[in-house]
């Protein structure tokens, strides 16, 4: 039966069997009577459902930027992790044997006769990127030095995470009470203490703070006050929202709402955090290598590389640029990521459309 308005004048058909139609009726059949699209349109089996995680990589997938950055990160990792078999099959140096004969040699491929040895001669011939003040071919040592480097950028961006978030967690969770106090007033104290001189006394002093590992653990006690500040803001505003209300109201342990229920709501912004500290991890071993309070010979890394070039820019200026382009590129690619990532855990970042 065809629907009448009040005034008798007969309205439009709602379903096509009020239009003659026979069959089985489907608001699909009379979009065009009722003005609505019905092309391409999907049924429920078709349409998949998409989670927010799910979201995310779609989102990475298609920053090709990002995606850029990611692979350079994975081929740096790999060339570090492959470094003895390339330095013993590819290259035929140990980074650690010294030939004065040979010391502060340009690379063997700037010449035309070096161009043929790289390219014919066999394997422990041909220095790539030259040799330092010792003999010792810099390529090998740049590959092997990023083993220690990204080691010391991953076991800082641990230890930081780990403190910053218990702490942020516990701050945050009971803010504007005396725990919330004691924590506040151990990141006024910490933070109020120049880092860069801190860290150049301690590990001047203590030879353990010059190992990879003693100097993780030092630049990771000392960069976690950041991430606290900012996850105890905001999770002083979740902890007030009805679904942790509710959490609390059911009897769920403090520990229980803090990880199960308040973490995953910020992880978004540790995970951008993360990727950041190991960047920042990285290059503060760099700085701290090049005053000679870092990593100590004769283990490379990409900070005492520079350190030994120090003096030989003019004549030898392969030193310092061959370690300086193993940092900018992984730097590079971690900030690349890192801002990828930021954008991608957004829910209101949509790629290729303005956030409103």
């Amino acid at each position: 039966m065809a629907l009448h308005t009040l005034t008798g004048f007969q309205a439009l058909p709602l379903f096509a069997s009020d239009a003659g139609v026979t069959g089985r009726s489907s608001l699909r059949e009379v979009g065009p009577a009722l003005g609505l699209p019905h092309k391409g349109a999907k049924s429920a089996q078709e349409v998949k459902e998409r989670t927010y995680w799910g979201a995310v990589t779609s989102k990475l997938w298609h920053d090709k930027i990002t995606m850029s950055a990611i692979f350079l990160l994975l081929f740096m990792v790999i060339i570090t992790l492959a470094a003895p078999w390339i330095a013993d099959n590819l290259l035929g140096f140990d980074p650690i044997d010294t030939n004065l004969r040979i010391r502060n040699r340009a690379p063997t491929w700037t010449t035309a006769e070096g161009r043929q040895i790289c390219f014919s001669a066999p394997v422990g011939q041909c220095h790539w990127l030259g040799t330092d003040e010792a003999g010792r071919d810099v390529l090998a040592r740049g590959i092997y030095g990023g083993r220690i480097s990204l080691r010391i950028g991953a076991y800082v961006a641990g230890i930081s995470m780990t403190l910053g978030v218990i702490m942020g967690l516990i701050s945050g969770y009971y803010a504007a009470t005396f725990i919330d106090d004691i924590i506040n007033a151990v990141i006024q104290t910490l933070g109020s203490i120049p880092q860069l001189f801190l860290l150049i006394i301690l590990a001047g002093t203590f030879p353990f703070f010059r190992t990879p590992e003693g100097l993780s653990l030092l630049i990771g006690a000392l960069g976690w006050m950041g991430l606290s500040r900012l996850l105890r803001g905001q999770i002083f505003s979740i902890r007030e929202r009805e679904y942790i209300v509710a959490s609390r109201g059911i009897g769920a342990s403090i520990w229980r709402v803090m990880f199960r229920h308040i973490l995953p709501n910020v992880s978004s912004i540790i995970i951008v955090i993360a990727v950041f500290d190991i960047a920042g991890a990285i290059i503060a071993e760099a700085g701290l290598s090049y005053l000679g309070v870092g990593i100590g010979p004769p283990n490379p890394s990409w900070g005492n590389m520079m350190q030994g070039s120090l003096g030989n820019f003019t004549d030898a200026p392969w030193l310092v640029i061959a370690p300086g382009i193993f940092i900018f590129l992984t730097t590079l690619a971690i900030y690349l990521i890192g801002d990828g990532l930021r954008d991608a855990l957004d829910p209101w970042v949509k790629t290729g459309v303005p956030r409103k």
